[in-house]
């Protein structure tokens, strides 16, 4: 296999596993020591949530807060969280890597997370 073919099967695997990331999983299921945030997460409507020096997770859903947002914690800081689908199934939010810089002043930098499928494939 050459090297642009290789290339080119590792872009349509990358794309692949992207594109599948934003389908709703079966497993998804509600954390076991999960802790409800509803009320505590920040929302891009939230002037607080564009700020760097406010440590909060920050969650970009279509539900906003009117679905239930649990999170699994780890020496305090939001690890994982899903959020309820407009069934009330848990759905497992992405946590979108290189988005800390929202919450950079903080220390560790405060996790943004997104709810499946809202980044629209291309």
């Amino acid at each position: 296999m050459t090297l642009s073919k290789l290339a080119r099967a590792g872009v349509l695997a990358i794309g692949l596993s992207i594109l599948g990331a934003g389908v709703a999983n079966a497993e998804d299921a509600w954390p076991e020591n999960g802790y409800d945030v509803t009320d505590s997460v920040l929302m891009p409507d939230q002037l607080e949530f564009w700020n760097p020096m406010v440590k909060a997770t920050r969650v970009v859903s279509p539900y906003g807060r009117s679905a239930q947002i649990v999170c699994a914690k780890f020496r305090g800081v939001n690890v994982q969280c899903w959020q309820a689908d407009s069934e009330g199934n848990p759905r497992e939010l992405d946590n979108v890597p290189g988005m800390e810089f929202i919450g950079s002043f903080t220390a560790p930098p405060s996790p943004v997370y997104i709810y499946p499928g809202m980044i629209p494939s291309q």
